[in-house]
């Protein structure tokens, strides 16, 4: 099964040629470079003319060599019980169709992780990932993962089985796809969007578990940024990073009500 675009042509050009260009714009213009020593991404998912350069900057620093990207994202669409493994053979964009890492679903199928096709055909959240992926890495594999349940338990349990699966799979890239504060004033949005950052560049977990549930910020992702940040601890990357920051403000002008989109990185020591 080939999972095909749902939103191509709404959150992003449908054209291939205007996509490439639109996403190599935003990593290029970004004006960073590669590191080897990153593990993991923070990236938006709203559509690319809000939230493009932002997911840029975060695309903009990841290693050269990756091939195989885990995409963990939330579901705004269809409601999932834990999370749900795409267990498809593809995922279509109109860069084209990136192959999915079936050795590593197969893996997390064992471990409970199952497949709901629902959950995935008109999820947004994952699919805006993936033409980033292709223009970085055209031959990479995908693992694509809809998380449900969003509590720190299950984030936990969820990093613990990603390590244990991905032990032995090398050049592997993770990224936690997520919003953060949606339709405040953004004096609002600036200042609970810098709780979430805050939590997440001290690379404390439990801090950012505590800022979501007293809500002092939001991320609809917040889930999938707990799962990349005790998977990075567990890896021995303790580098979280601050990329960019931007409000929906920027692009259409209107200040009072915004989405806040962050970039952020995880990297090791050397």
């Amino acid at each position: 099964m080939i999972r095909d675009p749902v939103v191509a042509g709404m959150f992003y050009p449908s054209d291939p040629n205007d996509l490439r260009r639109d996403v190599a714009r935003y990593v290029n213009d970004s004006g960073r470079s590669p590191d080897p020593l990153v593990k993991g991404l923070v990236c938006p998912h709203a559509g690319y003319v809000y939230s493009g350069a932002v997911a840029g900057a975060s695309f903009a620093v990841a290693p050269e060599e990756v091939d195989t990207v885990v995409i963990v994202a939330p579901a705004h669409r269809y409601p999932v019980y834990g999370a749900s493994v795409f267990g498809g053979e593809g995922y279509r964009t109109p860069l084209g169709t990136a192959s999915i890492n079936s050795v590593v679903v197969q893996r997390l199928n064992e471990m409970g992780l199952k497949f709901d096709s629902r959950a995935h055909s008109s999820e947004h959240s994952t699919e805006v990932q993936v033409p980033f992926v292709q223009y970085r890495w055209p031959e990479a594999d995908l693992v694509v993962i809809i998380q449900g349940d969003s509590s720190e338990q299950f984030s936990g349990e969820l990093a613990g089985k990603l390590d244990d699966v991905l032990s032995e799979t090398e050049n592997v890239l993770m990224v936690a796809s997520t919003d953060l504060s949606h339709y405040h004033a953004e004096s609002t949005a600036n200042e609970m969007d810098a709780k979430v950052i805050e939590a997440f560049v001290n690379g404390d977990p439990s801090r950012l578990r505590d800022v979501l549930a007293g809500r002092e910020g939001e991320a609809c992702g917040g889930g999938p940024m707990l799962v990349l940040m005790n998977w990075a601890l567990a890896n021995q990357a303790d580098d979280f990073r601050k990329l960019e920051y931007a409000t929906s403000a920027r692009a259409s002008g209107d200040t009072s009500a915004v989405v806040g989109y962050f970039a952020g990185a995880v990297a090791g020591r050397g």
